[in-house]
Order: C-alpha cells, then sequence, then structure tokens
C-alpha cells in the first residue's frame, strides 16, 4: 500500500476539488482485477486504461481512465449534436401546441358557421 506524501503525478483529485499530486497504486489494492485494459463487451471498439490514484494531499482513493482523445472528441461532438436535437425537439413541441390550439379555435370557428348555415361541405 503507498502511503500519502510518496512521490505521484499532478491530477484533479475529486475530494479536494483540485489539482493534486497524485500517486498510481496496483489495482489490486483496489480490490479490483489487476488488468488495465477494459472495453464495453457490446461495444468493443471503446476501450480505455484503468488507473488507481490516490491523493497525497487527503488521501482519496478512486479510480479513473485514460481514453484515447480521438474517443473525447467524438463525445464532445455527439454532446452537441446532441443539444441541438433537444432544442428543435423543445421547439417543434412548442410549434406543435400553438398549431394544435390553432386547429381547435379552427374547429370551433366552422362549427359556428355550419350552424348559421353559412359553410357547406363539398
Amino acid at each position: 500500500m503507498v502511503k500519502v506524501g510518496q512521490g505521484g503525478t499532478q491530477k484533479w483529485c475529486p475530494s479536494c476539488e483540485a489539482v493534486r499530486v497524485c500517486t498510481a497504486v496496483s489495482l489490486a489494492s483496489f480490490g479490483v482485477a489487476s488488468n488495465q485494459r477494459r472495453y464495453f463487451r457490446n461495444h468493443s471498439d471503446i476501450q480505455w486504461f484503468r488507473r488507481a490514484l490516490i491523493c497525497q494531499k487527503c488521501g482519496h482513493q478512486w479510480l479513473t481512465a485514460e481514453l484515447p482523445e480521438e474517443f473525447l472528441n467524438e463525445l464532445v461532438q455527439l454532446r452537441n449534436a446532441l443539444k441541438e436535437v433537444k432544442a428543435n425537439a423543445e421547439a417543434y413541441i412548442q410549434e406543435s401546441e400553438r398549431a394544435a390550439d390553432g386547429l381547435k379555435r379552427l374547429s370551433a370557428s366552422l362549427s359556428a358557421l355550419r350552424a348559421l348555415n353559412v359553410y357547406e361541405k363539398e
């Protein structure tokens, strides 16, 4: 087990919420299988390396992942596209509600015209 104060690299500590010196330790010390390369069973093209870290400031221990930058770039593009889809969906819903309201008013107007025998169906 690595003790606080022994070497390391600057990383973001989620407990300190700051960049701190952190030490990489064996995954086995966390009770996790020691294989570092990971992938999703149904998405074998998504691969990453798992790391176990300990913050040298607060002693917080956590697992992190190292991903290829291409994957992160694709993730950002997909999030931006999803944001646009959501914005368009909201606009579509609002337009649909306005259209439905307009159709209700038109239907009421046509009913009034039919009652007055002003409008005839063809």
